[in-house]
């Protein structure tokens, strides 16, 4: 019988030999075109997912914020907390970090360039959003996070995942399957094989990278959005999405609506650590 991170290793084998998403152990910075993509006003209003995450910490706090990227998340919170550290190997990704840090104005966050298993930094409390995904080895992963908070991890992953949201588009129009990305149902049973009992918690807010979209549109415009999601202009493949139309969109007396980007929310996975150490 295999375990639950044996599991998770096979999916995560079957994702990356389909070409789902880059090896980022291998070299190279994967994020080097977008990461300024990543990059937030570290000063906006905290909506509702960055609330429920504040909520967990507290003023003195050393923050570590594991393959934080530009800070989208450690840097709006650096003002709850007293120090934020980025944990991140894309130098890209530290750069965007650095300069939003100092256009706002942010005197205690710092930057280490190292990969998190190689990481010395500790702290009272562990973040990490959008990364379990790219990582293959969870259960020593987990450990590190458990064994670097004195008080308390704190993941968030979207269910589904980035990768997986648009299966049934691609399904109707490619007729297609695509492999799935790891994912919540795999990381909370390895959390649970490995004696952890978090508290798993929907989180309010629609997806900050994706757009708003409302319903009411046209039949031109929904077929733009099918297209912009699939990332191809070929003809054939806009013939498809046509004549699927009445499949992808639910239509009402106010135009069309696209239900597969509906039901995508982010999950906040968190637990105190107790000073128990994890091997």
């Amino acid at each position: 019988m295999t375990s639950a991170a044996e599991r998770y290793a096979a999916v995560y084998d079957r994702a990356l030999a389909a070409k789902r998403f880059q090896d980022h152990h291998q070299p190279g910075d994967h994020w080097a075109d977008e990461a300024e993509l990543f990059r937030l006003d570290p000063n906006r209003p905290l909506d509702g997912n960055l609330a429920a995450i504040a909520g967990y910490l507290q003023p003195g706090d050393r923050l570590i914020d594991v393959g934080g990227g530009a800070g989208r998340v450690s840097l709006a919170l650096a003002g709850r907390v007293g120090e934020v550290v980025l944990v991140e190997p894309s130098a890209a990704m530290r750069t965007q970090f650095v300069a939003s840090r100092d256009a706002a104005g942010i005197a205690n966050a710092r930057v280490t360039a190292d990969w998190w298993l190689e990481s010395a930094e500790t702290g009272d409390a562990v973040h990490l959003a959008d990364v379990t995904y790219f990582v293959r080895d969870i259960a020593p992963f987990i450990a590190k996070l458990h064994n670097a908070a004195s008080r308390r991890v704190l993941i968030t992953v979207w269910h589904p995942t980035p990768g997986d949201f648009d299966a049934e588009l691609l399904r109707i129009v490619h007729g297609e399957r695509p492999t799935r990305w790891p994912g919540l149902p795999e990381l909370a049973a390895a959390l649970w094989e490995m004696g952890l009992l978090p508290d798993i918690r929907p989180l309010p807010e629609r997806p900050w990278w994706i757009p708003e979209v409302a319903g009411g549109l046209t039949e031109a415009q929904a077929i733009d959005l099918a297209m912009r999601r699939l990332d191809t202009q070929d003809d054939g493949v806009r013939e498809q999405v046509t004549m699927n139309l009445e499949r992808l969109f639910r239509r009402d007396a106010n135009g069309l609506t696209p239900w597969w980007l509906c039901p995508m929310r982010e999950v906040l996975i968190t637990w105190e650590t107790g000073g128990r150490q994890l091997s």
